[in-house]
């Protein structure tokens, strides 16, 4: 679907300035080309932006580091009009594509920051998966066949490990699915690498959990509810759930490390404390519950997505029952408020790095080969390992060092009078990137949301 900006934009001329001189506006994503015109494609909605040549060169210079006084100038020499009209006109475009969340403002410019090489990369290794699960971030499914060569993937595996990277979670899609996952598994691990693998356990047998074993990898499986019709459901594949519990217990068998991973959602959410025991009975190792967030095909299934008091008494049952069940909890989102805040308060005048360690301490590589902070930032214009070597994107890629420059002073909102804003740094930005806005206070928060 088609929507002009020209259309949006055709409004009456306004009367004073929208921005700051001084304020300094990025644009991520994507321009394409499409029957002779430029269009932005929307991350959240199925439609296409048309824009015009001028609007084009706007969206260019909103580069993170130009400030909207630069851009303004700048367009004023190309296009010959005078100042104020052309600030005026420019406006009128910007205002719009703001206010569909596709330009980031910041108060400072982006900062180029060198820093060592990422610790970890979760590397989609194909798109293609044999379930199509609602909540997947990158629409994998059967059809999909987007692969890295396997000659390029060790080609890439050599600049990973040339850049310092410690650990690959092969991810991505089913990295299974990949016939020669194998030979790039084993491939890494001759290279040194500390392998884990993001599988949904349908594809593990004797034979996989055998050569798991043997190159000392460890897991992390998908399962998503104690009903195995809630989890066969969500997964959108009948039987699902019986494979993965098979495919636990023969990775168990083998002593491979076994993290259970589950989304929460408003279909499973009653019945998790539940799945808490089961998992502890099939002896993995630790448990995981992860928020559901709205992106890529679960950006048309918002209504799993769950309120945050719920996830708030989820972790309270689930901290309440360790004891009982002793399987070791893997660290949950916003854990750090059911405890007292800490005795060291927030410092205004003290401003830190905003979020996760996405593009700081690992980032994603998706099956297309573009290099992202994560998998939650798929569409967003980003360089590629099948044009640039790894170490060269990951010192000089534009939306990593974007990233990097974010600080807890961006953040809008209840987030900067909480006390525990130094311990959680406004937490996941993704969360608030699938909702419109990076740098509201965070959506997953219980906190931010208390009613």
């Amino acid at each position: 679907m088609y929507t002009s900006i020209a259309e949006a934009s055709s409004k009456k001329i306004m009367e004073s300035y929208l921005f700051k001189s001084d304020d300094v506006p990025y644009f991520p994503f994507k321009l394409i080309k499409h029957n002779e015109k430029w269009g932005i494609s929307h991350p959240f909605e199925d439609k296409i932006y048309e824009i015009n040549d001028s609007s084009y060169w706007i969206l260019r210079l909103c580069d993170g580091y130009r400030t909207w006084y630069e851009i303004t100038i700048e367009l004023y020499k190309h296009l010959k009009l005078n100042y104020p009209e052309t600030r005026k006109k420019a406006e009128l475009f910007i205002r719009e594509i703001t206010s569909e969340g596709l330009i980031w403002w910041r108060e400072r410019r982006m900062e180029w920051v060198k820093i060592p090489g990422p610790l970890a990369v979760l590397w989609d290794l194909t798109a293609q998966c044999n379930l199509k699960c609602k909540h997947c971030v990158v629409n994998s499914d059967s059809h999909k066949l987007k692969n890295i060569p396997l000659a390029k993937c060790k080609h890439l595996i050599n600049q990973m490990h040339d850049a310092g990277v410690k650990q690959l979670i092969l991810s991505g899609g089913e990295p299974l699915m990949r016939k020669d996952f194998f030979s790039i598994a084993n491939y890494a691990t001759r290279k040194g690498f500390k392998l884990q693998v993001a599988t949904n356990a349908t594809m593990i047998d004797e034979s996989v959990a055998k050569k798991l074993a043997n190159i000392n990898a460890s897991t992390q499986v998908s399962l998503d509810a104690f009903t195995p019709e809630i989890h066969d459901e969500f997964r959108n594949n009948k039987g699902s759930w019986a494979r993965t519990i098979r495919g636990i217990n023969l990775l168990r068998k083998e002593n491979v490390n076994v993290i259970t991973a589950c989304v929460v959602t408003n279909l499973n959410i009653h019945e998790i404390p539940e799945l808490y025991r089961l998992a502890s009975s099939l002896r993995v190792n630790a448990f995981r519950i992860m928020p559901f967030v709205p992106y890529g095909r679960g950006n048309t299934s918002r209504d799993l997505e769950v309120d945050p008091s719920q996830m708030r008494d989820l972790t309270k049952e689930l901290k309440s029952i360790y004891k009982d069940v002793g399987l070791e909890l893997v660290p949950m989102e916003f854990e750090c408020t059911l405890t007292e805040p800490p005795e060291i308060k927030p410092d205004p005048l003290h401003v830190q790095r905003i979020g996760c360690d996405g593009a700081v301490a690992y980032c994603t590589i998706t099956a297309d080969g573009e290099v992202l902070p994560c998998n939650y930032f798929y569409g967003v214009e980003a360089d590629n390992v099948n044009d640039n070597d790894f170490g060269t994107i990951w010192m000089n890629s534009r939306i990593l060092n974007y990233f990097r420059s974010l600080r807890t002073d961006d953040i809008k909102g209840f987030c900067q009078r909480c006390d525990y804003f130094n311990v959680c740094r406004g937490s996941c930005i993704a969360a608030n990137f699938a909702h419109g806005d990076i740098f509201q206070s965070n959506c997953h928060c219980w906190l931010v949301n208390k009613k």
